[in-house]
């Protein structure tokens, strides 16, 4: 027997800690004005910690969020892409994914296991300089979590056999295959990080490896880098949610292993950020701009700038840099008519970060012009140029910027899981727990010539690195893939949890209905734990609707809020949101609980002068455009376009816009539709977050009761259209891709109407085949890096399941086969076994969806747009539960009367898969 470690408290008594979200400003009660602009209202928040430092090294962290019953837990081992050895990249992200296969004391895999607990939600990742592994549950699975986290910390490839090595490493070159052909663009970092960095820099090496490193990696590598790097010293745990601080310690005595633990005195931790970083090397820009080809739909530049290193308090002006100067730089476009998009993305290093900035063009025909507009903006941005007046108005708009990114943070702290992960990261490279709230009060103490310095200093123009990308082909045909797993070696389902009263009751919260008298319905939803409020509308419309084929999709690019008499959304730090699907229009406004009046007031302002203009029209067809109609030729467009046509047939559903389309739309056209669309009768809102019921609703009748428009109705779509006739064969689609190593698969059928009570079949369906088509082609083959299933509603009771993946090219039969087999296995029998799990999986899953108040309003939207009614997202645990083996195996059986199958591939392996299915 071993010995019951020492209590940690014995060697340093762990010190309970406050992690406070900063204060922005005190909530004041009800006003019957509203907060002036530049006022962000907001009540303090702190959650309480407990900071264990383990004699082993290992660093645990516990936050209590009582909010939701949910736990977070989030590893963070200080090894990442910048670890491998030379001449073996992508080992540290094959440990990571062997890490989901290992096996311990005879049990199943960690994977098998995850599920098997309850966990709703569990992933990893692998950066530049560490590795993090992350997972949400319902509270009672905690001890659980704590177990298996020690576990394959401890022996991360514990179990695993050369023969599961060799299939785990065919998914990570399937993976590496799917970013590099399919748009995921996961090469172009490669060389964007080669021409950042001095060659011999850790960084400017490929993250995820490549097809020659990856095929020369073995089990014994990955082995050594597990011992090596996979200790309790440089490793750092963080649980947050509602966790019982008192009771914390002996869960973390009984289920961490002793040797994780240990004894005697806390380990002194070597510093993971050296106080005196070296500048890295200035890496010399050459005269003309490098050219690649990948898999892009149309060409694209990408400009990169070497800064300072991330992870401590300095680095919070990279992050309001970051988060600042995307929409600064759009204004490049027009100056440069090629420039159809802009983006930018921050990766931060122990060593250095890097700032990237996405420039989508529409024909490339002048990459070095379109660089220069680009770079131009990057300098306004941060330029002092001008008189008073041009200095005064800098200071108000370094303000607006500030208020933004200061909610911001405030927003992404709501977020269970994004908060674990930060304070995870910080902590670890940092070495201190109050590292998170210290960056947070870095961000909100940066001025406007703080900010400006730092430009200067590393954003100048000679200090930019371009590199050019075409569209082509990047893939390559390798080496043979590696056989499927022996029978021997088939891991069988392990038996789940049963569901716990957290799964069961997570979407208990009460749902206040409003009923306004020009026809709106709004739903309050009052969630209190972070003084955050959230507001979502959704109108009743969509692509699907309009006289004329892309009307939608005109008015939805050039629409516009045209009175601002309620301020702006900078003026409070509001986040503005918005989306626009088949079936309907979404706008919404964040921000913090002490300006939910201001809110409100902006949403309705918003709602009531949408509207287009004819110069708004007119710079969409010269400027995007030309780009749209590049991505209307992609093979994986036009394969989308053909399967919904075969779904839904003549119904307005399967019709998918294109750019010719919408160069027929005048102005005048979309301005009809947002007229029609636009309107409170067409229109449903909900409210989530912290709010008072009795002080919001009269504020709801004041700004959106005051909204009048039109109809009082919703907009009228087509009528469903009727399931297709049964069918012993599929009806098979083939779109060609020259070329690719990877084919794209689609299985898909129309569902009869959807009501709350089938769409939990539905879900149920989608989680059986999501499931068995991974351990078909994932785990037990790694044909595929993966496979999803899902369904999709829409107005009018239309739904449609849907399977879809990559699968190598080499083994498209059995991808596309795999598929229909497993529908047709549970068309004839569903064991209880895997009904079970299945309704478990889902029960888990809903119970960790929803603990931000975003999830809450983009869950009602939905279900009030599929024409259930509000109380509905609280049944539907009861109506997951309801669910029999029966039922299912009709669905199933009714599905494949109805199959629809679609493939994107090489001309001979895309035509032999569906000749395959199709021969009796």
């Amino acid at each position: 027997m071993h010995s019951r470690p020492p209590s940690p408290s014995r060697a340093r008594r762990p010190r309970a800690v406050t992690g406070a979200l900063v204060l922005l400003s005190l909530l004041v009660g009800a006003c019957t004005t509203l907060p002036p602009r530049g006022q962000v209202m907001m009540r303090d928040v702190s959650f309480p910690l407990r900071d264990f430092r383990m004699p082993s090294g290992l660093r645990v962290v516990v936050e209590e969020d009582r909010r939701s019953p949910v736990v977070a837990v989030v590893a963070v081992i200080g090894a990442g892409g910048s670890s491998d050895p030379s001449g073996k990249e992508g080992l540290a992200h094959m440990v990571e994914h062997l890490t989901f296969r290992s096996r311990h004391a005879g049990s199943p895999s960690i994977q098998t296991r995850l599920e098997s607990a309850g966990v709703g939600h569990s992933n990893a990742s692998t950066s530049l300089d560490y590795t993090a592994y992350e997972a949400l549950a319902p509270k009672e699975a905690l001890p659980s979590l704590l177990k298996m986290h020690g576990q394959w910390l401890a022996s991360p490839v514990a179990g695993v056999t050369p023969e599961v090595f060799a299939v785990e490493r065919e998914v990570v070159r399937n993976e590496l295959r799917q970013r590099n052909e399919t748009g995921y663009i996961g090469q172009v970092f490669s060389w964007m990080n080669a021409a950042s960095f001095p060659a011999e820099h850790p960084y400017s090496r490929p993250l995820g490896g490549t097809h020659a490193t990856l095929s020369a990696l073995t089990l014994g590598d990955a082995q050594r880098f597990a011992r090596t790097h996979y200790r309790p010293d440089n490793v750092t745990l963080v649980i947050s949610g509602d966790v019982d601080l008192a009771a914390v310690e002996p869960l973390l005595r009984e289920n961490l292993p002793a040797s994780w633990m240990g004894t005697g005195a806390p380990l002194a931790v070597e510093p993971r950020l050296p106080a005196k970083v070296a500048e890295t090397p200035l890496v010399p820009v050459p005269k003309s701009i490098p050219e690649y080809a990948a898999a892009v739909p149309t060409p694209e530049l990408y400009l990169s700038w070497v800064l300072p290193r991330g992870f401590d308090e300095a680095s919070a002006v990279q992050d309001f840099v970051r988060a600042t100067l995307a929409p600064n730089l759009w204004e490049s476009m027009r100056g440069d008519g090629d420039i159809a998009g802009i983006g930018t993305g921050l990766i931060p290093g122990t060593r250095a970060s890097l700032l990237v900035v996405r420039v989508q063009l529409s024909r490339g025909d002048n990459p070095k012009r379109s660089a220069e507009k680009v770079l131009d903006q990057v300098h306004k941005a941060w330029a002092g140029e001008g008189g008073a007046g041009e200095v005064l108005g800098r200071e108000a708009d370094f303000q607006a910027m500030r208020r933004d990114v200061v909610t911001g943070m405030v927003l992404e702290s709501e977020e269970l899981l994004a908060r674990t992960k930060r304070r995870a990261l910080l902590t670890h490279f940092t070495l201190d727990v109050r590292s998170y709230t210290r960056s947070q009060m870095a961000l909100m103490a940066l001025g406007g010539s703080q900010v400006t310095d730092f430009a200067y200093s590393w954003l100048q123009r000679e200090r930019a690195h371009v590199i050019f990308v075409r569209p082509g082909e990047s893939g390559t045909v390798t080496a043979e893939a590696a056989p499927a797993l022996p029978a021997s070696q088939m891991e069988a389902a392990m038996p789940m949890e049963r569901a716990t009263p957290s799964m069961v009751n997570a979407l208990s919260s009460p749902v206040h209905v409003l009923k306004l008298e020009n026809g709106m319905e709004v739903l309050l939803a009052p969630r209190p734990g972070l003084p955050v409020v959230r507001v979502g509308a959704a109108m009743g419309g969509g692509t699907s609707y309009g006289a004329k084929p892309g009307v939608a999709d005109v008015a939805a690019w050039t629409s516009f809020r045209e009175s601002f008499f309620e301020g702006r959304p900078s003026d409070w730090g509001l986040h503005p949101s918005g989306g626009f699907e088949k079936d309907q229009v979404r706008v919404g406004l964040s921000g913090t609980a002490g300006n939910v009046g201001n809110i409100l007031a902006m949403l309705a302002e918003q709602l009531s002068t949408t509207r287009t203009s004819e110069a708004y029209v007119r710079f969409l067809r010269e400027q995007m455009l030309p780009w749209r109609d590049a991505v209307d030729l992609r093979p994986e467009e036009q394969a989308n376009r053909a399967l919904m046509g075969a779904l839904y047939g003549t119904h307005p559903y399967a019709h998918e816009t294109t750019g010719a389309e919408m160069a027929k739309v005048s102005w005048s056209e979309a301005q009809d539709w947002i007229e029609d669309v636009y309107r409170p009768g067409n229109t449903v809102v909900v409210i989530a977050g912290e709010f008072d019921l009795k002080e919001v609703e009269p504020l709801v009748r004041k700004y959106l009761g005051g909204w009048s428009r039109g109809k009082p109705e919703p907009v009228a779509l087509a009528a469903t259209p009727a399931l297709p006739a049964a069918s012993a064969r599929p009806n098979t689609l083939f779109t060609a891709r020259p070329g690719a190593t990877q084919g794209q698969v689609h299985v898909a059928c129309r569902l009869p109407a959807a009501t709350p009570e089938s769409e939990a079949r539905y879900a149920m369906m989608s989680e059986l085949l999501d499931v068995q088509a991974w351990h078909d082609m994932r785990s037990s083959s790694g044909a595929s890096y993966g496979f999803q299933s899902r369904t999709w509603l829409g107005r009018g009771g239309a739904a449609h399941l849907l399977v879809e993946g990559m699968v190598d090219s080499r083994r498209m039969n059995e991808g596309v086969g795999s598929v229909r087999k497993a529908m047709a296995g549970f068309a004839k029998s569903v064991s209880a076994v895997d009904l079970e799990q299945a309704r478990s999986r889902l029960l888990a899953r809903q119970a960790v969806s929803f603990i931000s108040t975003s999830a809450w309003v983009d869950a009602l939207l939905d279900t009030r747009v599929h024409g259930f009614a509000p109380e509905a997202l609280a049944q539907r645990p009861a109506h997951l539960q309801a669910v029999t083996a029966e039922s299912l195996q009709k669905e199933f059986a009714g599905c494949l009367e109805r199959l629809v199958v679609a493939v994107t591939a090489d001309e001979a392996p895309g035509r032999a898969a569906l000749q395959a299915l199709s021969t009796p």
